[in-house]
């Protein structure tokens, strides 16, 4: 059996999850991605000239939740440990695809660690103002290398029910709707200082 043969009787194209919860998150993705993307066109007509790190920044952040709503039904995750199984057969190592598969999440761990390290640094300036958004960002983080280590006890803890509403649900609609809250913060400053503003000043 050829890769490609291998990827599709293993994965095929579909709904990850086709439920009320489901597609709520996706909505709330793009929601945060939206507002993140209005947060950046801000940024980019802010005068201070202190904000230029803020508008890549929140472009970044509206990317990657675009990007996130689409895998989120799309399941490329899946896809991955898919080949990555195929893989494993074809060049005769798929016993110690355990041993290779935590190889591979240690090191995107490292690396999703220095990226955010880079960020804070970057957003030193900023960090008290977008605390929020950042925490959000680090559950979010952490929730997603928790799914795509696909490891029996990760999918336990993140499909365990707590009064009937599975802990992937909170994970993600918890961290986007810091992301929001965050993303409109300067939306409602800028409003508010808008209206309190005297008139033909």
């Amino acid at each position: 059996m050829g890769l490609v043969e291998c990827i599709s009787f293993r994965w095929s194209p579909g709904l990850g999850d086709p439920t009320i919860f489901g597609w709520l998150t996706v909505a709330a993705y793009l929601v945060a991605a939206v507002f993140s993307f209005q947060r950046a066109r801000n940024e980019f007509a802010a005068i201070p000239p202190q904000t230029g790190d803020l508008k890549f920044f929140w472009l970044t952040v509206a990317g990657l939740l675009f990007l996130l709503a689409i895998n989120k039904q799309m399941d490329f995750q899946s896809l991955l440990t898919a080949g990555g199984r195929c893989v494993a057969q074809a060049q005769g190592w798929y016993g110690m695809r355990r041993s290779v598969q935590a190889g591979f999440i240690i090191g995107l761990m490292i690396a999703s660690a220095g990226v955010f390290g880079l960020a804070l640094w970057a957003l030193r300036r900023h960090i008290r103002q977008q605390r929020l958004v950042l925490a959000g960002l680090f559950i979010l983080i952490v929730f997603v290398l928790m799914r795509a280590s696909s490891f029996h006890h990760m999918d336990q803890f993140i499909n365990t029910r707590i009064m009937g509403v599975r802990m992937n649900w909170l994970f993600e609609l918890g961290s986007l709707g810091m992301i929001i809250a965050g993303a409109r913060k300067r939306r409602l400053f800028v409003k508010a200082s808008s209206a309190v503003s005297p008139q033909g000043s």
